[in-house]
C-alpha cells in the first residue's frame, strides 16, 4: 500500500524518484525500493515523507483514506474539541491567562498563539499538540504516567533500601550476610 500511496502523491506533484529523494534526503534507488514496496522507511523517514507531502502516516501506510491534512485547520480544530469539552471561550481565554478576543482570534485563524500557549491549550483542552496543528486525527494526548492509574516506584525511594523492607526480609538478609561472611572468611 505504501508504495502506492508514495507513487500516487509524487505523480500529482510532478515529481521524478530523482527529484523527490534529493527532497528527502535520500538515494534515488533507496526511494525507488520504497515506491515498489522491496524496502520499507524507518520511523523517521516515514514521518519525513508525510510532513512534506503533508498526508498523515496513516494515509502512507494504507490505514485511512483521508490523504490531506490541512495546513490550516488549527483554528476550526481549537473551536471543536473547545466545544466537545464544553470549555466556553472565557473559560478557556482564563485559562490561557490571555484574553477572550484573542481565543477568538485563534479560532477564526486572524490570529495564532505562540508555541507556549499552544502547549498550554493542548493542556488545557486534554488533547495532543499534534492533533491542534492538524498532524493526527486521534485527539487524545499521549497520557502522562499520572493519568495512566498507575505510578512507577523511584528508582532510589529512600538512601537506604533495608528502611523499606518488612523486617522478616531484613532478618533474612542479615542472616544471608553471616552466612556468606561465615563461609568466605581468610582464615577458614
Amino acid at each position: 500500500m505504501l508504495g502506492k500511496r508514495l507513487l500516487y502523491l509524487r505523480n500529482k506533484l510532478e515529481l521524478t524518484q530523482e527529484e523527490l529523494a534529493k527532497i528527502l534526503c535520500m538515494s534515488r534507488s533507496t526511494y525507488a525500493q520504497y515506491e515498489v514496496d522491496r524496502r520499507k522507511p524507518d520511523y523517521d523517514t516515514l514521518q519525513r515523507i508525510a510532513d512534506y507531502f503533508k498526508v498523515s502516516t496513516d494515509f502512507l501506510l494504507g490505514r485511512t483514506e483521508h490523504s490531506v491534512i490541512s495546513e490550516n485547520n488549527f483554528p476550526s480544530r481549537l473551536k471543536m474539541i473547545r466545544e466537545l469539552n464544553g470549555i466556553s471561550l472565557n473559560q478557556l481565554a482564563e485559562n490561557l491567562n490571555i484574553s477572550p478576543t484573542d481565543v477568538s482570534q485563534f479560532e477564526t485563524g486572524e490570529k495564532y498563539p505562540d508555541p507556549s500557549t499552544l502547549n498550554v491549550l493542548a493542556e488545557s483542552l486534554n488533547c495532543s499538540l499534534d492533533f491542534l496543528l492538524g498532524r493526527i486525527t486521534d485527539p487524545r494526548p499521549y497520557l502522562l504516567e499520572s493519568q495512566q492509574g498507575y505510578t512507577t516506584l523511584a528508582a532510589h525511594p529512600s538512601d537506604d533500601p533495608m528502611e523499606d523492607l518488612p523486617e522478616e526480609a531484613k532478618k533474612s538478609l542479615e542472616e544471608f550476610k553471616e552466612f556468606i561472611l561465615n563461609k568466605y572468611r581468610k582464615d577458614n
